[in-house]
């Protein structure tokens, strides 16, 4: 399925905000964000991966003493992102919850209450394999369940990095990160947007979902997340 994004404003495509990292991929501006969302401004839409919420709820109820409120932090950065940006469009690249743990009222209910403060959001999930695991979210929500890849303007939404012919991939799955080096032999890891030719891979927005260096594509160029900014890996 095709969709057509809402509204293409080219008033919009300003200068980014203070730590966001303007590119142009296949011919429209977007930004990447610290907040590891990809905005595109000309549709108003904004881009995230791999929320995962209720990943802590399903480890605590393995016994594993995990921390508590990840999803209310997860659904608070997400509204921020969303008021800083004025977006009109909510695209999840999949894993948008994680277990099938998820649908308890404890995850769920602030989900509904998120909603319903964004009620005019559009909002679409790419179906990822911890949703195909966990079960599509309750229509309650009113979010479009897409299989990739799902294509929006020039872009291919997926949840795995892939190639798609004429569209420029917009993927997740991976929580790809870098690792800096210090000069004292000191390693610092940081999650990371993962950008080569007809692919971007965004960093996962979620909290308590751990990054990996494995699987990148070979000689991709990596934009670290850190310190409030987005900035091109050594």
């Amino acid at each position: 399925m095709n969709a057509t994004p809402p509204g293409i404003d080219r008033a919009t495509d300003r200068d980014p905000p203070a730590g966001a990292l303007a590119l142009t991929l296949a011919g429209e501006r977007v930004w990447l964000l610290p907040e590891r969302a990809l905005w595109w401004p000309a549709a108003r839409t904004v881009f995230v991966a791999d929320v995962h919420l209720g990943k802590a709820a399903a480890y605590r109820a393995l016994g594993q003493p995990v921390p508590s409120g990840t999803t209310r932090d997860n659904l608070a950065r997400l509204s921020g992102l969303l008021d800083g940006t004025g977006a009109a469009r909510l695209v999840v690249l999949g894993d948008l919850l994680h277990a099938a743990a998820a649908h308890q009222a404890q995850v769920l209910d602030p989900v509904h209450s998120w909603r319903e403060r964004h009620a005019a959001l559009d909002c679409v999930l790419i179906r990822g394999n911890h949703d195909s695991r966990a079960g599509d979210p309750p229509s309650s929500l009113r979010i479009v369940i897409e299989d990739e890849p799902w294509r929006i303007g020039p872009f291919a939404a997926c949840h795995h990095p892939r190639r798609v012919a004429e569209a420029h991939v917009l993927a997740g799955h991976l929580h790809p990160a870098v690792t800096l080096r210090g000069r004292a032999h000191e390693r610092h890891r940081l999650p990371c947007f993962c950008e080569s030719e007809g692919l971007m891979i965004l960093p996962a927005f979620g909290a308590f979902t751990g990054t990996t260096l494995a699987g990148l594509p070979a000689g991709a160029r990596c934009h670290a997340v850190g310190g409030g900014a987005v900035w091109a890996a050594p």
